[in-house]
């Protein structure tokens, strides 16, 4: 027989290659169209300065004596570019970055008002506060502050009243063997005169990294610009948020009854006329006109809620005229009863006249449009007092700053928390005639709870300045004739507390109004 097996020798060089009997190796190609990738990784620069030990410092120092040493903050630098950088450092009183007498420390006893300047002196007859600043031996940038006296700003230095520049990198990374840094460190001296009088007495000193090292100097934030028609700030107070119960009693005793004054809204830096009403509180005496908007996350440092807030719905722009349509995909801006909304009309006032217009040509007449719809004279100018700015119009869920209030139904129920700014709260209403309710202010200024109307019947011309801004469903109305003012109390299911007033003197501070309403918004100082 025939042996028809067939056997293929492969050589040793090929071994782990795959053939079959009758195929003949082929060559191997290498294409001339080469495809390469670049690799290339961008490390940001990140120049960071984080502090510790930054809460209160406090001290207690007996008349007569000098302390040193009060607290220590430490600054931790990380800084990954060469280019270097500066630190700068400004004291300033009440956010007042900058301006006159941003360095003193300033009392809080209502009988005081009384204040400490800065200064290195030990001894004498004025009291006095110091700063004095050192870094760590991982640092390798100067103090460049000098002392008061001589040498390296090694010993007390007074507080700086304007940004300047207290040490410097020139050049090189700032990030350390294990990436922790350098520091700078801080700490406070006092002196108390025989004579200071006895107050707590509060100040701050701020900190700020720029970079490079020859960066210009922070540039001081603009002063808020006051309303046209009250241009006096409250005394050594520019923000609503920093007016605290520990702080109140002070304030007011600063504060002439019934004149009027500005503070500003942190939020937005918007500025509304408030005065120290007959009650003994503070009250805004212009409409809220904060734009709420489903974009931020409100807390409770800026606002009148203990847990952060982000609204389901932003403020309608001017000439929007959806309303009570709240859905989350299509209408995300819309509300309903139990969802926020807000309607902003544009930079509008009521023009302050005197006068209920129930006919057109009296309207007219009288520089007020008339809404023929609601057979309602609309008062509305593009510029005026500023107590009779519209301000924003608010749902009672915008009002009382909640996304969904369907679960708020008893009657009586108050809410303690608003859209208003941190420590301003909305005023009372309903059931509740106590100090801080619209019935107790109302009836200092000789309010006839059988008639239910002022015994001036020119409401808005009293320092509470009612501004009869009127509502707004879907279309505005009622300007001029009547004034709306959320209270954050339950009525029922579909309506909530809130003043009423007209242009007649009529004033019901325990009015209700449908929640779905945008009405106006006023706060109290707690």
């Amino acid at each position: 027989m025939t042996n028809t097996n067939k056997y293929i020798i492969i050589p040793a060089s090929l071994v782990g290659l795959t053939t079959t009997a009758g195929f003949a190796l082929a060559s191997t190609y290498v294409s001339a169209d080469d495809v390469v990738d670049n690799v290339a990784i961008t490390v940001p620069i990140s120049c960071t300065m984080s502090g510790t030990g930054m809460n209160t410092h406090t001290k207690e120092v007996v008349n007569g004596t000098y302390e040193e040493n009060i607290g220590t903050t430490t600054m931790k630098v990380l800084c990954n570019d060469n280019s270097g950088f500066s630190i700068y450092a400004t004291g300033f009183t009440n956010e007042e970055i900058g301006e006159t007498n941003s360095n003193k420390l300033v009392g809080t006893n209502a009988s005081g008002n009384a204040t400490i300047d800065t200064g290195i002196a030990k001894s004498g007859n004025t009291s006095n506060w110091a700063i004095k600043l050192a870094t760590n031996s991982q640092a390798t940038y100067p103090i460049t502050i000098t002392s008061d006296t001589e040498g390296p700003f090694s010993s007390y230095h007074t507080v700086p009243s304007t940004w300047t520049k207290v040490a410097t990198r020139l050049a090189g990374t700032d990030i350390g063997a294990v990436a922790e840094g350098s520091t700078i460190t801080s700490t406070y001296a006092a002196y108390i005169s025989s004579t200071q009088p006895a107050d707590t007495y509060t100040g701050k000193v701020k900190y700020t990294l720029v970079h490079p090292n020859d960066a210009p100097a922070p540039t001081p934030p603009s002063p808020v610009t006051p309303p046209t028609s009250c241009t006096t700030p409250v005394p050594n107070f520019t923000y609503m948020q920093d007016l605290t119960s520990a702080n109140k009693a002070s304030v007011l005793a600063s504060m002439t009854e019934d004149a009027q004054y500005y503070l500003a809204d942190k939020r937005d830096d918007k500025t509304y006329c408030v005065a120290k009403l007959r009650d003994g509180n503070i009250w805004m005496t212009q409409n809220l006109d904060l734009d709420i908007d489903s974009e931020t996350t409100y807390t409770s440092a800026d606002t009148d809620i203990s847990s952060d807030w982000s609204p389901a719905a932003s403020t309608h722009a001017t000439g929007d005229t959806e309303w009570e349509s709240y859905d989350e995909v299509d209408n995300p801006d819309g509300g309903d009863y139990y969802h926020p909304e807000s309607y902003d009309p544009g930079d509008l006032y009521w023009n302050g006249t005197a006068a209920y217009y129930d006919n057109e040509t009296d309207c007219v007449a009288g520089g007020g449009t008339w809404d023929s719809d609601n057979s309602m004279c609309n008062l509305i100018a593009s510029s005026g007092d500023s107590h009779y700015h519209l301000g924003n119009y608010y749902n009672w869920s915008a009002a009382v700053a909640t996304n969904d209030t369907s679960s708020y139904t008893t009657q009586y129920q108050d809410l303690d928390r608003s859209i208003c700014p941190a420590n301003w709260t909305l005023p009372k209403s309903g059931n509740n005639t106590s100090n801080g309710s619209f019935q107790y202010l109302v009836t200092q200024y000789g309010w006839d709870s059988d008639e239910h109307k002022m015994t001036n019947p020119n409401i808005w011309n009293t320092p509470i300045k009612s501004a009869l801004a009127g509502s707004w469903s879907g279309s505005l109305g009622g300007v001029g004739s009547n004034g709306y003012f959320w209270s954050p109390v339950v009525f029922d299911s579909y309506s909530a507390h809130n003043l009423d007033a007209d242009g007649d003197g009529y004033v019901a501070p325990v009015g209700t109004y449908g929640r779905y309403a945008g009405i106006s918004v006023r706060c109290i100082s707690r």
